[in-house]
């Protein structure tokens, strides 16, 4: 080849790789991280139809209130020892333009209050709803800001926010605008009007279908009125007063933030959580894992430094130890033959062929009960493990990888330890994690709270034990409400009132695990319906649901993600309400069935008294002689 071809075929190759770095720039070029601003515009935060905007805006207001509320409690309850006061939540709503469909909301509370300096974070980085590790009403979402920016982007009007903490002098007030992609201050000064001692007021400009938001936002008000008596609620629209007043004294008790439970960490939040450790100081395994988690002692560091070699054991050979004993623990043909050792031993070996185990020593956890449904391998202690698969020996089982001397940077510099260290702890059992962290409502308040408003004849309620899911806890309280003025006509929405971590959901009923759950359940057992449908009687059940970091669909928060656990909480809770009520059904239904009897007697009294007359051969409207009564005098007359 000649030195011009040479060269030649040189060049070409320099203008394509020229060209392809180009083009590979081009395509990576979307590759960016997006602000919260464009992400309102793909995910659906509630605010992408005008009907639903403004009911949308609403809630993400009064959760945030509610919160504020709540925060002012606690301030007072740990300055005065009473956690007792005059709070309030005012919902003022204004058609600016009826065409245009333009709207001003303002929520006012007096609750803590946002300090001055705090206010510039809030309206930059989002809502004021809670990171810690317990339940809130306003956790995860956009919150507040979406509303905001929502607004600011459909009528270029800005958000004002006036506040004022109790340690602060004077109101001052805030505006701020989301317009061209940038948060900008427009505005900080002191706020010369009249103002609570300590509160928060914000308001927005948008753009809604307010007639067609109305109803749902009215309902939502009454629902929230009912779970907080202990707040007065005020919803002034246009010119119309409607007032829920302050009934109780006792307010839903505060929630305590605790540390995450080891069965719930990921690969990433752990990384993260060693970052932060090794950025204040880099301190043992052992020292972490107290400080970080909740329910971690000393003798479960002991069994995780055992365990993290037995799963190290696993890998090296690709065994999924975890999904064979899933398999064995969900296999419905076991659980019936477990009073069978013998069939069961035949029917293990079936079920599990590709991986040795020990048939004899699995069967006898099988037939004890230790393996079922709602087990799976944190129910094996170490030992037991090593004998479910037949490792008799420590010789093929690794050294361990984690020892005391272990630091946190020499897990954090090594990734295969990061995620070893999170499999071994999702994979062990530990106590229930604390249930301070959540958030019931208390007995009384709930059951005030709606037969005041439903005025039912009959209302039962359960409460069931807190539980855990995903290393969180979980609670679930059901209020069933028959008869009285309850309609039996009630449209599906009305039938069942959702509430998690205190805040009555509104849309997307059918998405939401309560309905689902509630439509599994065959309602003819406990005469208030069909199967596959809901309750077809003038019923209402009140269902709340309340855990830390609590799963949505969306940063809506208007549904309940799936979760076999807590489905399984509200179908027992559902059927406990539901036996007690269809008591009350039977009970209406002998006395109607005793009242047509008594119709039936008192239309034909007549005929039974000439037939007992012609039997009895006696006089009619005199009762025939009895055994105690004197014989007539002589002549078969009156005595005299």
């Amino acid at each position: 080849m000649s030195q011009d071809t040479l060269l030649s075929y040189s060049d070409t190759r320099t203008k394509q790789a020229i060209s392809r770095k180009k083009a590979e720039e081009k395509i990576h070029g979307h590759i960016r991280l997006q602000s919260a601003e464009e992400l309102i515009k793909r995910v659906d935060t509630g605010f992408g139809q005008k009907a639903r905007a403004p009911f949308q805006a609403v809630v993400e207001g009064v959760q945030n209130a509610a919160d504020a509320i709540d925060k002012a409690r606690e301030a007072l309850l740990q300055s005065t020892g009473s956690d007792d006061y005059d709070a309030q939540i005012l919902v003022t709503i204004d058609v600016l333009d009826k065409s245009r469909g333009e709207i001003r909301l303002t929520i006012q509370d007096n609750g803590i209050g946002i300090p001055k300096g705090k206010v510039a974070t809030i309206a930059r980085v989002g809502g004021t709803g809670t990171i810690e590790y317990k339940a809130s009403r306003s956790q995860q979402g956009i919150g507040w800001k979406a509303a905001a920016i929502y607004a600011n982007q459909s009528t270029g009007k800005p958000m004002e926010i006036i506040s004022k903490t109790f340690s602060e002098r004077k109101a001052h007030r805030h505006l701020y605008d989301y317009g061209k992609g940038k948060v900008t201050k427009l505005v900080e000064e002191p706020y010369e009007g009249e103002f609570p001692e300590h509160g928060t007021r914000m308001t927005i400009t948008l753009i809604g279908n307010y007639s067609r938001a109305k109803a749902n936002i009215m309902e939502f008000i009454k629902r929230m009125a009912a779970i907080h008596p202990y707040i007065t609620f005020t919803l002034k629209e246009n010119g119309t007063v409607v007032r829920y007043e302050k009934r109780a004294e006792k307010g839903i008790p505060l929630p305590v933030p605790v540390p995450p439970h080891p069965n719930s960490v990921d690969i990433g939040q752990l990384k993260d959580m060693l970052a932060i450790q090794a950025k204040e100081r880099s301190i043992s395994l052992s020292g972490f894992l107290k400080r970080n988690f909740c329910r971690i002692g000393d003798k479960s560091i002991k069994d995780l430094l055992e365990r993290a070699p037995l799963l190290m054991y696993f890998d090296e050979r690709g065994i999924f130890a975890g999904d064979i004993i899933n398999r064995v623990c969900q296999s419905t043909k076991l659980k019936e033959l477990k009073k069978d050792p013998e069939k069961a031993n035949k029917y293990l070996q079936h079920l599990v062929k590709d991986v040795q185990i020990d048939y004899d020593f699995v069967t006898a956890l099988v037939t004890k009960g230790r393996l079922n449904p709602n087990t799976n391998i944190r129910a094996l202690s170490n030992e037991e493990l090593k004998r479910f698969f037949g490792l008799n020996g420590d010789a093929l089982i690794p050294k361990p990888i984690f020892t005391k001397k272990t630091t946190v940077g020499m897990i954090l510099n090594d990734e295969t330890k990061v995620r070893l260290l999170a499999e071994t702890l999702r994979s062990m059992s530990f106590p229930a994690p604390p249930t301070d962290s959540l958030m019931p409502i208390p007995k009384e308040t709930l059951i005030q709270g709606f037969t005041t408003i439903y005025r039912p004849e009959k209302h039962v309620y359960v409460e069931r034990n807190p539980t855990s899911t995903k290393g969180k806890p979980v609670q679930v309280q059901v209020l069933g409400m028959y008869g009285g003025e309850i309609p039996a006509d009630l449209k599906d929405q009305e039938k069942i009132i959702r509430i998690a971590n205190c805040t009555p959901l509104i849309y997307e009923f059918g998405s939401d695990i309560i309905t689902q759950t509630a439509k599994d359940i065959d309602w003819s057992i406990y005469k208030l319906g069909r199967k596959g449908q809901l309750p077809q009687a003038p019923v209402i059940f009140v269902v709340h649901v309340t855990s830390p970091q609590l799963k949505y669909l969306g940063v809506a928060k208007q549904a309940v993600g799936a979760d076999d656990v807590i489905a399984q909480e509200i179908k027992f809770a559902l059927q406990a309400v539901s036996r007690e009520l269809r008591k009350h059904v039977n009970l209406l239904q002998k006395s109607k069935q005793s009242g047509k009897a008594r119709k039936y007697l008192e239309k034909h009294a007549m005929v039974v008294a000439d037939s007992m007359h012609k039997i009895l051969k006696v006089n009619r409207g005199l009762r025939p002689p009895g055994p105690g009564d004197k014989a007539p005098p002589p002549g078969g007359g009156r005595a005299a």
